[in-house]
């Protein structure tokens, strides 16, 4: 029976998904991040995923969002990204205190703004066993200014995209810290899933994929696979979630 139990640590409410069987053993663990307006429970699919293949996942509330939401005005998402950087070791030390976590298998997931997470947490920390990135995006400049002409901005004045240009510009060696695709040695060989659908239009499935081009024939990117879908647009099917819980359980093995 997969089991789910509600807790807290820091301030971080996180659901924590496993096998009841296995609840008191040393489990790989899995944290994966939810989207933009997305919540813990709104992932709990790839969490009984992981769990069914003998893993433990950690599905985290992100920086206002689920139980610490506020409203949000629409550009947070590089402070909720930072944010996660600052929280995964936190995370982390929960476990190792509890006893129940192996060092070697620790992974990183997450889907749309939680893939683009996964890039920066997995450019920061090198001690992330393996990742899995869904609908992300390894830039944040360049995503940010992709997101200029892109449905995020429907409705906005010429002055509104003015000013995002500008306030991109004025953070962009902040952003470019965060950044993958800006270092991508850091990757040492690690295992790491890329899914993209080639429809979406929230997070930009050609800029995720000249990502993969561009590093594929490198030795730090050995263990790196691309998937995409064909006209899937800015959701994630079932299919992906179970290769996803797939994957790790091979890399862990």
């Amino acid at each position: 029976m997969i089991q789910i139990d509600y807790r807290e640590v820091n301030g971080i409410p996180y659901a924590e998904v496993v096998d009841a069987s296995l609840k008191d053993q040393v489990l790989p663990i899995v944290v994966f991040y939810h989207g933009w307006t997305g919540s813990k429970d709104r992932v709990v699919t790839i969490g009984v995923e992981l769990a069914k293949r003998g893993m433990r996942a950690v599905l985290p509330d992100q920086h206002l969002h689920g139980d610490r939401g506020v409203r949000l005005i629409g550009g947070e998402i590089w402070e909720i990204v930072a944010n996660n950087i600052k929280e995964l070791p936190i995370l982390k030390e929960e476990f190792r205190s509890r006893g129940l976590l192996d060092e070697t298998k620790f992974g990183v997931s997450g889907l749309s703004m939680g893939g683009i997470s996964m890039y920066a947490l997995f450019n920061q920390y090198p001690d992330i066993t393996a990742a899995a990135s869904l609908m992300g995006n390894a830039d944040p400049a360049r995503f940010a200014k992709w997101t200029i002409s892109s449905v995020w901005m429907t409705g906005a004045t010429q002055e509104q995209c003015e000013a995002l240009e500008a306030e991109i510009e004025k953070n962009k060696a902040f952003l470019d810290a965060m950044a993958l695709a800006k270092h991508p040695e850091h990757i040492n060989g690690r295992p790491l899933y890329l899914w993209h659908g080639t429809a979406d239009d929230k997070v930009p499935y050609e800029l995720n994929k000249e990502f993969y081009e561009t590093i594929k024939d490198e030795p730090y990117a050995k263990n790196v696979e691309w998937h995409e879908t064909p006209g899937e647009g800015h959701r994630v099917p079932h299919q992906v979630f179970e290769a996803v819980a797939d994957f790790f359980q091979r890399v862990f093995q």
